[in-house]
């Protein structure tokens, strides 16, 4: 096995356990709705994000110029914007729901990157990108199934989680990734933080005594951990094979969901996630087959 070959099945790794946390995240942050409301539940958590990657890799920081900083900020925005349609997609529609509909983002990548850079990405990734959103679909899908507001967020949620796969690709592979990483968090904290502040009443004690362990879950796995490591993974794996390593949170979230009591399981769950499987596979086995 070659050296690349290796450092793409390793990066994909990394990425599936992005994956498990993101999906965890869903349900976890649908819960802690129920006590805190959605703009303090993001400003708390990204806020205790910010003071652990200050703390951790503040000095690294210093390693990316001007411009560096100026586009690591542009992905910060995009990530602010990201997490305020999840959060408030998941005031009006649950958790599972949601994972399914923003995993489908695996299947816009290739067409974005097809848009941006006037090459389409190899088949089998396109076919596996393809394969991937079948099986997302086959699990989210119901005879009576009505779309609401918050399904409609999450559709532009999913959009906007293609265009980040896309960019934090391109930064990662020209800077220092986890310098991307808390650029990317620090921004997101420097945004929500006012408008919590300015139009939601701050939590009552009660209810961020029942609500900190979750929010320092949330700051601590699926926001550090998580994108420092997809930051780093990004710099060997191609975006198509991102998209559909990261598009597991949604079996993952909806496992979860079900564990919680938030969704329930069915035959057709386990058929999509077959489906999900087979283009995991499928983007597996065209780096083998390099």
């Amino acid at each position: 096995m070659t050296a690349t070959r290796t450092r793409i099945l390793l990066a994909d790794a990394a990425m599936l356990c992005v994956a498990v946390l993101w999906g965890v995240g869903y349900p976890v942050s649908d819960a802690l709705l129920d006590r805190i409301g959605p703009l303090w539940l993001l400003a708390l958590r990204f806020s205790a994000t910010s003071v652990m990657l200050l703390v951790l890799f503040g000095s690294r920081l210093k390693r990316l110029d001007r411009r560096q900083f100026i586009q690591a900020s542009g992905v910060g925005l995009v990530l602010a914007v990201t997490y305020l349609l999840h959060i408030y997609g998941l005031v009006f529609t649950t958790g599972g729901k949601q994972a399914f509909i923003v995993g489908t983002n695996v299947v816009m990548v290739p067409f974005l990157m097809a848009l941006l850079y006037r090459k389409w990405p190899p088949w089998i990734a396109t076919a596996a990108a393809v394969v991937t959103t079948a099986g997302l679909l086959v699990m989210a899908f119901s005879p009576n199934m009505n779309l609401n507001f918050g399904d409609a967020l999450s559709m532009i949620l999913a959009l906007l989680v293609a265009i980040q796969v896309i960019v934090v690709g391109y930064c990662a592979r020209r800077m220092d990734p986890i310098a991307l990483a808390s650029v990317q968090m620090l921004v997101t904290c420097a945004l929500l933080l006012p408008l919590a502040l300015f139009l939601e009443p701050f939590p009552t004690p009660q209810a961020l005594a029942s609500s900190w362990k979750g929010i320092l879950f949330l700051a601590a796995g699926p926001t550090v951990f998580a994108f420092v490591v997809q930051s780093m993974a990004q710099k060997h794996a191609p975006e198509t094979h991102a998209a559909i390593l990261l598009a597991m949170e949604s079996p993952f979230g909806y496992i979860v969901s079900i564990a919680m009591g938030l969704d329930t399981w069915s035959l057709q769950f386990a058929a999509g996630g077959v489906l999900i499987l087979a283009g995991v596979f499928l983007a597996e086995w065209e780096t083998f087959r390099k």
